[in-house]
Protein backbone atom coordinates (compact mmCIF):
# COMPACT_ATOMS: atom_id res chain seq x y z
CA UNK A 1 0.00 0.00 0.00
CA UNK A 2 2.77 2.40 0.89
CA UNK A 3 4.56 2.15 -2.47
CA UNK A 4 1.53 3.01 -4.69
CA UNK A 5 0.63 5.93 -2.41
CA UNK A 6 4.13 7.31 -2.61
CA UNK A 7 4.05 6.94 -6.36
CA UNK A 8 0.74 8.80 -6.54
CA UNK A 9 2.04 11.63 -4.40
CA UNK A 10 5.05 11.93 -6.66
CA UNK A 11 2.80 12.26 -9.70
CA UNK A 12 0.77 14.98 -7.97
CA UNK A 13 3.93 16.82 -7.01
CA UNK A 14 5.18 16.70 -10.57
CA UNK A 15 1.81 18.01 -11.79
CA UNK A 16 1.83 20.88 -9.32
CA UNK A 17 5.36 21.72 -10.32
CA UNK A 18 4.40 21.76 -13.97
CA UNK A 19 1.44 24.04 -13.26
CA UNK A 20 3.71 26.35 -11.30
CA UNK A 21 6.15 26.53 -14.17
CA UNK A 22 3.30 27.25 -16.63
CA UNK A 23 1.91 29.98 -14.38
CA UNK A 24 5.31 31.59 -14.01
CA UNK A 25 5.77 31.42 -17.76
CA UNK A 26 2.31 32.91 -18.32
CA UNK A 27 3.05 35.78 -15.93
CA UNK A 28 6.37 36.42 -17.60
CA UNK A 29 4.71 36.47 -21.01
CA UNK A 30 2.00 38.88 -19.82
CA UNK A 31 4.62 41.16 -18.33
CA UNK A 32 6.56 41.08 -21.58
CA UNK A 33 3.42 41.92 -23.59
CA UNK A 34 2.62 44.82 -21.30
CA UNK A 35 6.15 46.16 -21.60
CA UNK A 36 5.82 45.95 -25.38
CA UNK A 37 2.57 47.95 -25.24
CA UNK A 38 4.23 50.60 -23.07
CA UNK A 39 7.16 50.81 -25.47
CA UNK A 40 4.83 51.05 -28.47
CA UNK A 41 2.65 53.70 -26.80
CA UNK A 42 5.53 55.97 -25.87
CA UNK A 43 7.16 55.54 -29.26
CA UNK A 44 3.90 56.43 -31.02
CA UNK A 45 3.28 59.42 -28.76
CA UNK A 46 6.78 60.73 -29.46
CA UNK A 47 6.15 60.53 -33.20
CA UNK A 48 2.76 62.26 -32.81
CA UNK A 49 4.53 65.33 -31.45
CA UNK A 50 6.15 65.84 -34.85
CA UNK A 51 2.79 65.24 -36.53
CA UNK A 52 1.14 67.94 -34.41
CA UNK A 53 3.81 70.44 -35.45
CA UNK A 54 2.96 69.72 -39.09
CA UNK A 55 -0.78 69.98 -38.42
CA UNK A 56 -0.26 73.33 -36.69
CA UNK A 57 1.33 74.69 -39.87
CA UNK A 58 -1.50 73.25 -41.96
CA UNK A 59 -4.17 74.89 -39.79
CA UNK A 60 -2.30 78.21 -39.95
CA UNK A 61 -2.43 77.94 -43.75
CA UNK A 62 -6.23 77.98 -43.59
CA UNK A 63 -6.04 81.73 -42.98
CA UNK A 64 -4.90 84.61 -45.12
CA UNK A 65 -1.12 84.84 -44.89
CA UNK A 66 0.22 86.58 -41.83
CA UNK A 67 -2.94 86.63 -39.71
CA UNK A 68 -5.52 84.38 -38.07
CA UNK A 69 -8.79 86.25 -38.66
CA UNK A 70 -9.82 85.93 -42.31
CA UNK A 71 -9.92 82.54 -44.01
CA UNK A 72 -8.02 81.73 -47.18
CA UNK A 73 -10.30 82.28 -50.17
CA UNK A 74 -9.94 78.81 -51.70
CA UNK A 75 -10.32 76.88 -48.43
CA UNK A 76 -12.49 73.76 -48.74
CA UNK A 77 -14.31 71.51 -46.30
CA UNK A 78 -12.26 68.54 -47.53
CA UNK A 79 -9.09 70.20 -46.21
CA UNK A 80 -10.68 70.54 -42.78
CA UNK A 81 -11.87 66.94 -42.87
CA UNK A 82 -8.35 65.73 -43.66
CA UNK A 83 -6.91 67.58 -40.66
CA UNK A 84 -9.68 66.31 -38.39
CA UNK A 85 -8.89 62.75 -39.41
CA UNK A 86 -5.20 63.19 -38.65
CA UNK A 87 -5.95 64.75 -35.27
CA UNK A 88 -8.24 61.87 -34.38
CA UNK A 89 -5.44 59.43 -35.22
CA UNK A 90 -3.23 61.03 -32.56
CA UNK A 91 -3.67 58.77 -29.50
CA UNK A 92 -2.30 60.08 -26.21
CA UNK A 93 -4.61 58.55 -23.60
CA UNK A 94 -3.23 55.55 -21.67
CA UNK A 95 -6.51 53.64 -21.96
CA UNK A 96 -6.23 53.69 -25.73
CA UNK A 97 -3.04 51.64 -25.41
CA UNK A 98 -4.35 49.47 -22.53
CA UNK A 99 -1.61 50.59 -20.14
CA UNK A 100 -1.41 52.51 -16.87
CA UNK A 101 -1.21 56.31 -17.04
CA UNK A 102 1.94 56.38 -14.90
CA UNK A 103 3.75 54.36 -17.57
CA UNK A 104 3.26 57.06 -20.21
CA UNK A 105 6.12 59.36 -21.15
CA UNK A 106 6.27 62.68 -19.30
CA UNK A 107 5.57 64.50 -22.59
CA UNK A 108 2.16 62.87 -23.00
CA UNK A 109 0.30 65.52 -21.01
CA UNK A 110 1.71 68.39 -23.05
CA UNK A 111 1.01 66.59 -26.31
CA UNK A 112 -2.62 66.05 -25.26
CA UNK A 113 -2.97 69.78 -24.52
CA UNK A 114 -1.53 70.64 -27.94
CA UNK A 115 -3.94 68.24 -29.62
CA UNK A 116 -6.93 69.72 -27.75
CA UNK A 117 -5.87 73.25 -28.75
CA UNK A 118 -5.61 72.24 -32.41
CA UNK A 119 -9.05 70.61 -32.32
CA UNK A 120 -10.47 73.93 -31.08
CA UNK A 121 -8.68 75.79 -33.87
CA UNK A 122 -10.11 73.48 -36.52
CA UNK A 123 -13.60 73.86 -35.04
CA UNK A 124 -13.22 77.65 -35.20
CA UNK A 125 -12.17 77.50 -38.85
CA UNK A 126 -15.11 75.21 -39.55
CA UNK A 127 -17.53 77.64 -37.87
CA UNK A 128 -16.25 80.53 -39.97
CA UNK A 129 -16.35 78.56 -43.21
CA UNK A 130 -19.91 77.38 -42.52
CA UNK A 131 -21.12 80.90 -41.71
CA UNK A 132 -19.48 82.27 -44.87
CA UNK A 133 -21.22 79.63 -46.98
CA UNK A 134 -24.59 80.43 -45.40
CA UNK A 135 -24.03 84.15 -45.93
CA UNK A 136 -23.10 83.58 -49.58
CA UNK A 137 -26.35 81.64 -50.01
CA UNK A 138 -28.30 84.82 -49.24
CA UNK A 139 -27.03 86.47 -52.40
CA UNK A 140 -27.20 85.81 -56.13
CA UNK A 141 -23.39 85.95 -56.35
CA UNK A 142 -20.78 85.14 -53.69
CA UNK A 143 -19.47 87.92 -51.49
CA UNK A 144 -16.53 89.63 -53.21
CA UNK A 145 -14.51 90.29 -50.04
CA UNK A 146 -14.68 89.11 -46.44
CA UNK A 147 -11.84 91.39 -45.35
CA UNK A 148 -13.63 94.61 -46.33
CA UNK A 149 -17.42 94.60 -46.85
CA UNK A 150 -18.43 95.66 -50.36
CA UNK A 151 -22.03 96.79 -50.78
CA UNK A 152 -22.53 95.27 -54.23
CA UNK A 153 -24.52 92.21 -53.15
CA UNK A 154 -27.96 91.29 -54.50
CA UNK A 155 -30.30 89.19 -52.36
CA UNK A 156 -31.93 86.09 -53.80
CA UNK A 157 -35.66 85.96 -54.46
CA UNK A 158 -36.41 83.36 -51.79
CA UNK A 159 -34.56 84.67 -48.72
CA UNK A 160 -36.45 85.71 -45.60
CA UNK A 161 -35.89 87.47 -42.30
CA UNK A 162 -35.70 84.02 -40.73
CA UNK A 163 -32.84 82.85 -42.95
CA UNK A 164 -30.87 86.00 -42.14
CA UNK A 165 -31.77 85.72 -38.46
CA UNK A 166 -30.48 82.15 -38.29
CA UNK A 167 -27.03 83.32 -39.34
CA UNK A 168 -27.12 86.12 -36.78
CA UNK A 169 -28.01 83.60 -34.08
CA UNK A 170 -25.19 81.29 -35.17
CA UNK A 171 -22.78 84.22 -34.89
CA UNK A 172 -23.94 84.90 -31.35
CA UNK A 173 -23.58 81.27 -30.32
CA UNK A 174 -20.08 81.06 -31.80
CA UNK A 175 -18.94 83.85 -29.44
CA UNK A 176 -16.69 85.16 -32.22
CA UNK A 177 -15.74 88.78 -31.66
CA UNK A 178 -13.23 89.89 -34.28
CA UNK A 179 -13.22 91.97 -37.46
CA UNK A 180 -14.43 88.96 -39.44
CA UNK A 181 -17.54 88.77 -37.26
CA UNK A 182 -18.16 92.50 -37.74
CA UNK A 183 -17.87 92.15 -41.51
CA UNK A 184 -20.27 89.21 -41.61
CA UNK A 185 -22.74 91.28 -39.58
CA UNK A 186 -22.41 94.12 -42.09
CA UNK A 187 -23.26 91.79 -44.98
CA UNK A 188 -26.30 90.58 -43.04
CA UNK A 189 -27.27 94.23 -42.58
CA UNK A 190 -27.04 94.72 -46.36
CA UNK A 191 -29.36 91.74 -46.87
CA UNK A 192 -31.85 92.96 -44.26
CA UNK A 193 -31.90 96.46 -45.77
CA UNK A 194 -32.69 95.13 -49.24
CA UNK A 195 -35.35 92.80 -47.88
CA UNK A 196 -36.91 95.62 -45.84
CA UNK A 197 -37.10 97.81 -48.97
CA UNK A 198 -38.81 95.01 -50.88
CA UNK A 199 -41.37 94.50 -48.10
CA UNK A 200 -42.05 98.23 -47.94
CA UNK A 201 -42.58 98.37 -51.71
CA UNK A 202 -44.97 95.42 -51.53
CA UNK A 203 -46.94 97.15 -48.78
CA UNK A 204 -47.04 100.40 -50.77
CA UNK A 205 -48.26 98.66 -53.92
CA UNK A 206 -50.97 96.90 -51.89
CA UNK A 207 -52.14 100.28 -50.60
CA UNK A 208 -52.13 101.94 -54.04
CA UNK A 209 -53.52 99.07 -56.10
CA UNK A 210 -56.49 96.84 -55.24
CA UNK A 211 -57.74 94.17 -57.65
CA UNK A 212 -55.95 95.87 -60.52
CA UNK A 213 -57.45 99.29 -59.79
CA UNK A 214 -55.77 102.27 -58.15
CA UNK A 215 -57.06 103.43 -54.78
CA UNK A 216 -57.65 106.97 -53.54
CA UNK A 217 -54.10 106.88 -52.10
CA UNK A 218 -52.61 106.80 -55.60
CA UNK A 219 -51.41 110.25 -56.66
CA UNK A 220 -48.38 111.89 -58.22
CA UNK A 221 -46.40 112.06 -54.97
CA UNK A 222 -47.01 108.42 -54.02
CA UNK A 223 -46.27 107.33 -57.59
CA UNK A 224 -42.93 109.18 -57.69
CA UNK A 225 -41.91 107.88 -54.25
CA UNK A 226 -42.74 104.32 -55.34
CA UNK A 227 -40.84 104.70 -58.62
CA UNK A 228 -37.75 105.98 -56.81
CA UNK A 229 -37.85 103.12 -54.31
CA UNK A 230 -38.26 100.51 -57.06
CA UNK A 231 -35.27 102.07 -58.78
CA UNK A 232 -33.11 101.03 -55.82
CA UNK A 233 -34.16 97.35 -55.98
CA UNK A 234 -31.26 95.19 -57.16
CA UNK A 235 -33.00 91.84 -57.58
CA UNK A 236 -34.28 91.91 -61.17
CA UNK A 237 -37.11 89.44 -60.54
CA UNK A 238 -38.55 91.69 -57.85
CA UNK A 239 -37.83 94.80 -59.90
CA UNK A 240 -39.67 93.55 -62.97
CA UNK A 241 -42.69 92.55 -60.88
CA UNK A 242 -42.76 95.90 -59.08
CA UNK A 243 -42.34 97.81 -62.36
CA UNK A 244 -45.35 95.99 -63.83
CA UNK A 245 -47.47 97.16 -60.88
CA UNK A 246 -45.98 100.65 -61.17
CA UNK A 247 -46.98 100.76 -64.85
CA UNK A 248 -50.55 99.81 -63.96
CA UNK A 249 -50.66 102.69 -61.49
CA UNK A 250 -48.98 105.02 -63.98
CA UNK A 251 -51.41 104.20 -66.79
CA UNK A 252 -54.44 104.72 -64.59
CA UNK A 253 -53.01 108.04 -63.39
CA UNK A 254 -52.40 109.02 -67.01
CA UNK A 255 -48.58 109.02 -66.94
CA UNK A 256 -47.84 106.25 -69.45
CA UNK A 257 -45.57 103.22 -68.82
CA UNK A 258 -41.95 102.61 -67.85
CA UNK A 259 -39.44 99.83 -68.40
CA UNK A 260 -37.73 98.32 -65.32
CA UNK A 261 -34.60 100.35 -66.06
CA UNK A 262 -36.55 103.62 -66.21
CA UNK A 263 -38.13 103.45 -62.76
CA UNK A 264 -36.63 105.87 -60.28
CA UNK A 265 -32.84 106.12 -60.19
CA UNK A 266 -32.47 102.46 -61.20
CA UNK A 267 -29.66 102.13 -58.69
CA UNK A 268 -27.22 103.54 -61.28
CA UNK A 269 -25.56 106.85 -61.99
CA UNK A 270 -22.99 108.10 -64.46
CA UNK A 271 -19.46 109.03 -63.54
CA UNK A 272 -17.59 112.08 -64.88
CA UNK A 273 -16.05 109.86 -67.53
CA UNK A 274 -19.49 108.76 -68.71
CA UNK A 275 -19.16 105.21 -67.39
CA UNK A 276 -22.18 103.93 -65.49
CA UNK A 277 -21.76 102.05 -62.25
CA UNK A 278 -24.14 100.69 -59.64
CA UNK A 279 -25.02 103.22 -56.96
CA UNK A 280 -24.16 102.00 -53.49
CA UNK A 281 -27.21 100.96 -51.53
CA UNK A 282 -26.70 102.79 -48.25
CA UNK A 283 -29.74 101.82 -46.23
CA UNK A 284 -28.71 100.53 -42.82
CA UNK A 285 -30.34 97.73 -40.93
CA UNK A 286 -30.90 98.17 -37.22
CA UNK A 287 -31.38 94.87 -35.43
CA UNK A 288 -34.35 95.11 -33.01
CA UNK A 289 -33.63 94.79 -29.31
CA UNK A 290 -34.31 91.34 -27.95
CA UNK A 291 -37.51 91.21 -25.95
CA UNK A 292 -37.14 89.42 -22.70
Amino acid sequence: MGRPLAKGLAVVAVGIGALGICYIGYRADKTHQYEQRVQYANSTIAKSQEQLVTLTKTIDSFYQEGQSIFLRENLTESELAAVRGKLESVKVDAEEYHIQAEDLTDDAGGIQETKDALVKKVNLVNDKLTIQEKTNNLFENPVSSWQKPVNDVVIKKDISDESIGEIRETLKLSTLADQWQKNITEYLDFANAQLTRIKNIEATIDSLLKNGQITDKANYESYIALAESIGQVRNLTYKESFTASLNTISEQLGYGTLSPGDSGESGNESSDEGNSHEEAFTEEYAEPDDEQ
